[in-house]
């Protein structure tokens, strides 16, 4: 069964890793770019986290996925279908799914799947080169302040450091298969 953050206390967990860094809520909130009444609202379960949002904590915090979604099963070198984590934004209107269980390797591979008009609230910037790979859907992802529109089997590559924001285009659900380098301060800027 798919580990759920969005029927979990992610709030709370928030709370522990900003706790467990030695971090007060006002420099967390600092370093991640938000105020620290947002940043606490968020972690009395008050206020919804943008996913790009919740990757800068992380990084942050330096915790991962797993780290919030905490699965009961050992690592493995196999993920197997419906037994992925699964991080959901619910203003955005976005899951994420992580394909690795453990967030120690190199790579760190997801499937970002967006609902019919689902964007994110803001660009985001990975400290490393990635990929996206529409899977299915139709989706603009913007970058440098040009659209580009994907859409199932095309590909855009994104150096480092370069912001960028994707909307799902289309009527239908839309996939993507991401992949990143994982650095020792993570993916995200």
């Amino acid at each position: 069964m798919t580990s759920d953050l969005s029927d979990q206390p992610l709030g709370a967990r928030l709370r522990e890793l900003r706790q467990r860094r030695g971090l007060s809520i006002k420099e967390a909130a600092r370093q991640a770019g938000l105020s620290a009444s947002f940043l606490s609202l968020v972690e009395r379960e008050q206020s919804d986290l943008a996913m790009n949002r919740l990757m800068r904590l992380l990084q942050i915090y330096r915790a991962s996925l797993i780290e919030l979604v905490k699965p009961e099963a050992p690592i493995s070198e196999v993920v197997r279908f419906g037994e992925e984590a699964r991080v959901h934004s619910h203003g955005e209107h976005i899951d994420a799914y992580l394909l690795v269980a453990d967030t120690e390797r190199p790579l760190i591979p997801m499937v970002w799947v967006y609902e019919p008009g689902a964007a994110m609230d803001e660009p985001a910037s990975l400290l490393t080169d990635h990929f996206s790979h529409v899977i299915a859907g139709d989706v603009v992802i913007s970058l440098d302040g040009t659209d580009h529109r994907l859409g199932p089997g095309d590909t855009i590559y994104v150096r480092a450091g370069r912001p960028f924001q994707i909307r799902n285009a289309g009527d239908d659900v839309a996939r993507i298969l991401g992949c990143g380098i994982q650095t020792s301060t993570g993916l995200y800027g």
